[in-house]
Formats: C-alpha cells, sequence, structure tokens
C-alpha cells in the first residue's frame, strides 16, 4: 500500500469529499478513486473508512464492498418525504 504523508492525506480527504459531495447517488470505493485522482485502491478505502469514523462522510458495508456518500442519497429523501418512519 502506497503511504501518503501528512499533507497528501488531507489533500486526498479534500479530493475525495469534493467528489462526493459532486455525486448525486453513493459511490464505490473504485469510483471515488477514479473521481478524486487517486491512485491506490487500499488507500481510498481506508481514507474513506477514516471518514466514515470522523463522521465527515457517511458509509454503508454492501455484500460486495462499500458504498460512500455526502448528501442524502435521493431514494432515501425521497422516502422521508413520504413520511417513512425512521428514515432520515
Amino acid at each position: 500500500m502506497e503511504e501518503l504523508k501528512m499533507g497528501d492525506r488531507s489533500s486526498a480527504k479534500e479530493r475525495i469529499r469534493d467528489a462526493l459531495k459532486e455525486s448525486e447517488i453513493p459511490m464505490d470505493v473504485e469510483n471515488v478513486r477514479v473521481k478524486a485522482g487517486l491512485k491506490n485502491w487500499e488507500s481510498t478505502k481506508a481514507i474513506l473508512l477514516e471518514m466514515v469514523l470522523q463522521g465527515s462522510v457517511l458509509g454503508q458495508k454492501t455484500t460486495k464492498s462499500w458504498i460512500f456518500w455526502v448528501n442524502t442519497p435521493i431514494a432515501l429523501f425521497q422516502q422521508s418525504k413520504r413520511g417513512r418512519k425512521g428514515a432520515i
């Protein structure tokens, strides 16, 4: 796994956050990596999971991997507008 220096890690977090903000739907690790211009999949996943723990992005484990987002996913937003109990 490529190591990121502290300044590089902060820059990567900003690029990841920007990539997620621009997306209307949750993104998997590979799509985040490509859109943020990062080279290493494992480093991208590690940063994303760290950001989930810090509360700066949201994440959900799926059967295949993980998805991440910062904005409320459209489907959840539409469900909450209909008054679905427990929705965001």
